[in-house]
C-alpha cells in the first residue's frame, strides 16, 4: 500500500487541486412550469405568479413557476458537492402579459405585505412588488431527478384547498443548503431570502410590456447557495421557483379586479423559439476532480488511492489530477493527495 505518502501531503494547499471550467452558454429549461394547485401540467405557454396574501387555504405565494435545468450535459457528475464552485449564474426570462405589473427592483421586507390594520406593517418605499427567485425546495418523496414536468402538485388532492402542500416550493436555506419553505412566510412573519430580484432595462415604477426581459443574476457566494448549487450540479439537474408577492387581483387580501401580476413565457410558448423568449440559464462552474477515483460512490478510501496509482504508474491520462494536460506526474499525486486526505 502506498497511503505511508499522504504523510505531510495532507498540508499541501488545496488550491494546488486544479479545476477546469465548465460554461453554460444559454441552456433551455427541462421544465418549465406554472405550479399553481388548481391548473398547470407542464403544457402551459406562460406560468402566472402571484399572492393570495393571508387567505386562509392558500398559500401566500399562491401561484409560483417551477424551473429545472439539466446541467449534466456540459458540468460532469458524481464528483462530490464540494467539488463543485459557482463563478456565476443567471437566469433570463420574459414577460408574457402586457402591461399588467410595475417594475420594481429591490427587495421587499415581509412587513411591507402585512394586513392594512396590522401595527407592525411597514409602508413600501417603492412602487410595486419584486420578481424574485428562489431555490427550489422539495416534500414528499420529490427531488429534482425524479420530479418530470407533469409532476403532481401535491401527493394528495388540492382541493379543496390547503396550505404547505406544495412538493415544489420557493425556499430559504442555511448554511448547508438545507431548504425551508416560504410560500407562507408573510402569515409565518418572516423574510424571505431569495437568490436573486429579477431586474430589466426599464426605469423602476414602469409598467412592464410583454417581451420584457428580467434577469436574475443569482448570489452564489452565500453558504447556503454555494452549498445548494454543489449538490445540484453533483446529480446533473438545478431547480428554481420564480415568485412573487403580487395579489392576483384587488388589494393586499386579494378580491376582485384586473389581474396586477406577471406572467412568463415557457418553452411551450409557439412563440418562444421564434422570438427568443425561451427561459434559459447561464453559469460558469469550477469542478474539481474526484478523488473517489474508483467510482465508487463513498468517502475515498485506500482503493482509491491503489486505482488512482495503477493508472498514473502507465501514464493513463485519467490520472492527470491536477488537469495540466500533460503526462500524470508527481504534481498529480500531490493534487490527489490533497483531495483525498480531506475526504472530498
Amino acid at each position: 500500500m502506498r497511503t505511508p505518502l499522504i504523510v505531510g501531503m495532507s498540508l499541501i494547499c488545496a488550491s494546488n487541486v486544479m479545476a477546469q471550467v465548465y460554461d453554460i452558454p444559454g441552456a433551455a429549461p427541462s421544465i418549465d412550469r406554472w405550479f399553481y394547485p388548481f391548473a398547470g401540467n407542464g403544457t402551459e405557454v406562460q406560468a402566472p405568479t402571484f399572492a393570495a396574501l393571508l387567505q386562509a387555504g392558500f398559500d401566500d405565494r399562491d401561484s409560483q413557476m417551477l424551473l429545472a435545468f439539466a446541467t449534466s450535459p456540459t458540468v460532469p457528475t458524481n464528483r462530490g458537492a464540494r467539488r463543485y464552485v459557482v463563478q456565476s449564474a443567471r437566469v433570463r426570462l420574459w414577460v408574457s402579459a402586457d402591461l399588467r405589473f410595475a417594475y420594481d427592483p429591490s427587495w421587499d421586507s415581509v412587513a411591507t405585505s402585512f394586513a392594512e390594520a396590522d401595527p407592525t406593517r411597514e409602508p413600501d418605499a417603492d412602487v410595486g412588488k419584486p420578481v424574485e427567485i428562489f431555490a427550489a425546495g422539495w416534500r414528499g418523496g420529490w427531488h429534482p431527478m425524479n420530479f418530470a414536468e407533469n409532476g403532481p402538485f401535491a401527493n394528495g388532492p388540492s382541493f379543496p384547498p390547503q396550505e404547505g402542500i406544495r412538493n415544489a416550493y420557493a425556499a430559504n436555506l442555511d448554511a448547508s443548503g438545507n431548504a425551508t419553505d416560504v410560500s407562507r412566510h408573510v402569515r409565518q412573519r418572516f423574510e424571505a431570502t431569495p437568490l436573486s430580484v429579477g431586474t430589466c432595462a426599464l426605469p423602476p415604477g414602469t409598467m412592464v410590456p410583454a417581451g420584457t426581459e428580467f434577469v436574475f443574476e443569482l448570489d452564489v457566494s452565500s453558504p447556503g447557495a454555494a452549498a445548494y448549487l454543489g449538490q445540484a450540479l453533483n446529480q446533473g439537474r438545478v431547480a428554481f421557483i420564480v415568485s412573487t408577492l403580487h395579489p392576483a387581483a384587488g388589494g393586499p387580501g386579494g378580491g376582485q379586479g384586473d389581474p396586477n401580476y406577471p406572467a412568463f413565457y415557457t418553452k411551450e410558448n409557439p412563440l418562444s423559439p421564434v422570438l427568443g423568449f425561451t427561459p434559459r440559464l447561464e453559469m460558469s462552474v469550477l469542478a474539481y476532480p474526484s478523488p473517489d477515483f474508483n467510482g465508487s460512490g463513498g468517502t475515498p478510501d485506500d482503493a482509491d488511492v491503489d486505482a488512482f496509482f495503477s493508472a498514473w504508474s502507465v501514464g493513463d491520462e485519467s490520472a492527470d489530477f491536477n488537469l495540466s494536460g500533460g503526462t500524470p506526474d508527481d504534481a498529480d499525486v500531490d493534487a490527489f493527495f490533497t483531495a483525498w486526505a480531506l475526504g472530498e
